[in-house]
């Protein structure tokens, strides 16, 4: 027997102020520095095209970049036009796509049911920690995930009424993700409208001949791309990429690509992970706090199709798509943690229904409200661990409003007045917009104060250290972080070659860290330096780093300086 209702038109103001504090943690993210890894790397890649004005070329590091198409290129280049080279540019494009992901997720789930499922729908993604960290990362998973969520909306509006305009919509959202990874987020969409028109028996559509127009449209859509590429590679056979020449640009994009990634060929090892269960313990802390409640109504739909035969609700398509593209991908042989937030729409789309469901009865009211309930417990000593022994609070800001969120958050937790199941609900987003409050207005600043590439810029701007960008060369290949700081993407060398090269590179500066200056040394090399930092590879944090007692033993130094023989 039912004992709630759960009816988000009431508690207005809770709302009010969830969606208000997502997006100032959402906004915390545009001012604290790039990461090397990928973030400054693909901030440079556009900073590329500014600096040559050529747009249709990707290139990284004075070699051409034959990975990933142009549209997060682009978007940020555009941003730099707009706003300057800076944090706040590269980010923005990131926040806005996620502001449309959560739109179209509420929008979609709107369309398929009510106004209170499409709200928790639109609840659950804006506040599960890998949507977040995605709009941190500002890498390909932004974009990605608002072109496929977005298409998906308008095409199976397409699918239902039939209109053209849906259908173009439904095109150009195809487009985005296609010009974004490549066919993924296009294969994403087709799954889950296939499975749609499986579920609600909607076969007639394909009959319609306007239904066809999405092909040209979505080619007309990706033309910009597929031109790019012919310029850059198509109209160079010379070119020498990976051992590879006679490379055709178009035919990369449009079939290599993809196979190269599932089978990892051409790709670093880093990406590596034979494991087919990686991106499903992936998803755990991606989709936290909301994964089991996701992995229980995944079940639940699949349950319900399988065992019950009930293939007509609208929601089955979701959990069809989601299952059949994870169970896909985690076969790939290059998988990284992010792929995973490319599925986030698609989970939070049916998890909404499933826990609107669950939370109507009594019993399993209670099995979540104490999850959640023991999430809160964990989340808080987490963040006062994170915030106050591993690192200190940077300003007032954080030191007064961190224990006032938490002690508010406390008193919102004992109080009886809100429902249970809205208690569940506003229990798990709170938690995650408080931790993630502290982490990108605290955490992050003070983690990054040990990445060495953009810390070394500040020191040379505090010394008034004033050397061209042309007379520096990297020796350091991965402080992605010191070119964008710099606004310059510099000359790079080989360390092991620097022997033979010296004679005519020694009136140069060069950025040496830990190892590379080990080797020069070895090699018979002095360094004269001018700035050094501290420097640490932030993406990868450990214990030993975290922990103040212990940090001075896992930092290495970034320096600029000259080699004397």
């Amino acid at each position: 027997m039912k004992q709630y209702s759960i009816n988000l038109e009431t508690g207005n103001s809770i709302q009010y102020l969830l969606g208000f504090l997502c997006l100032f943690v959402y906004a915390g993210a545009l001012f604290f520095p790039l990461m090397d890894k990928d973030a400054a790397h693909h901030a440079n890649i556009a900073l590329h095209m500014l600096e040559h004005n050529d747009y249709a070329s990707l290139v990284d590091r004075e070699t051409d970049y034959l990975d990933k198409p142009h549209f997060l290129f682009w978007s940020s280049a555009l941003s730099f036009k707009i706003f300057g080279i800076n944090t706040f540019a590269h980010r923005l494009p990131a926040v806005i796509f996620a502001l449309v992901t959560i739109i179209s997720t509420y929008r979609l789930t709107l369309h398929l049911s009510n106004r209170t499922t499409a709200k928790i729908a639109a609840l659950i993604l804006a506040t599960a920690e890998g949507f977040i960290l995605s709009i941190n990362d500002a890498r390909m998973e932004t974009p990605l995930a608002a072109g496929i969520i977005f298409g998906l909306w308008h095409l199976i509006v397409y699918i239902d009424r039939n209109k053209l305009v849906n259908l173009l919509l439904a095109a150009l959202g195809a487009a985005i993700a296609f010009s974004t990874k490549g066919w993924i987020g296009v294969m994403i969409t087709f799954a889950a409208a296939f499975f749609y028109i499986l579920t609600t028996v909607k076969w007639r559509v394909l009959l319609l001949p306007k239904t066809w127009l999405f092909i040209p449209l979505f080619f007309l859509f990706i033309s910009p791309v597929l031109y790019a590429y012919y310029l850059q590679y198509d109209l160079h056979p010379e070119k020498n990429i990976r051992g590879m020449t006679n490379i055709s640009g178009v035919k990369f994009i449009l079939w290599d690509q993809n196979f190269e990634r599932f089978k990892g060929d051409s790709f670093n090892k880093g990406g590596r992970n034979s494991s087919v269960f990686f991106l499903y313990h992936t998803f755990l802390w991606a989709f936290f706090p909301w994964c089991i409640a996701a992995y229980l109504g995944l079940f639940y739909w699949l349950k319900r199709m399988i065992v019950r035969k009930k293939w007509n609700n609208p929601f089955n398509f979701a959990a069809l798509a989601f299952g059949f593209v994870l169970f896909t991908i985690s076969f790939s042989k290059f998988k990284m943690p992010h792929y995973i937030f490319m599925l986030l729409p698609l989970a939070a789309v049916f998890t909404a229904p499933y826990l609107r469901l669950v939370l109507s009865y009594r019993r399993t009211a209670r099995f979540f409200f104490i999850l959640h309930l023991v999430i809160a417990i964990l989340v808080i000593p987490a963040t006062l661990i994170l915030n106050y022994y591993f690192f200190q609070p940077l300003n007032w800001f954080v030191q007064v409003l961190g224990p006032v969120a938490i002690v508010w958050f406390v008193v919102f937790l004992v109080r009886k007045y809100q429902p249970r199941p809205l208690k569940v609900l506003f229990i798990g987003a709170f938690s995650l917009v408080l931790f993630n409050f502290f982490l990108n207005y605290n955490f992050f600043p003070n983690l990054f104060r040990y990445q060495g590439g953009n810390e070394l810029v500040k020191v040379m701007e505090d010394k008034k250290i004033n050397i061209p960008d042309r007379e520096i060369i990297l020796l350091d290949n991965n402080a992605h972080s010191f070119d964008f700081y710099r606004k310059a993407n510099h000359h790079i060398a080989d360390p092991l070659l620097m022997k033979e090269q010296y004679d005519s590179l020694k009136s140069y500066v060069f950025l040496i860290n830990t190892p590379v200056a080990g080797q020069l040394i070895r090699d018979g090399f002095r360094i004269d330096t001018i700035a050094s930092h501290p420097d640490y590879n932030v993406s990868t944090m450990k214990l030993k780093f975290l922990n103040p007692s212990t940090r001075i033993t896992k930092v290495d130094t970034l320096m600029l300086g000259r080699l004397i023989r």
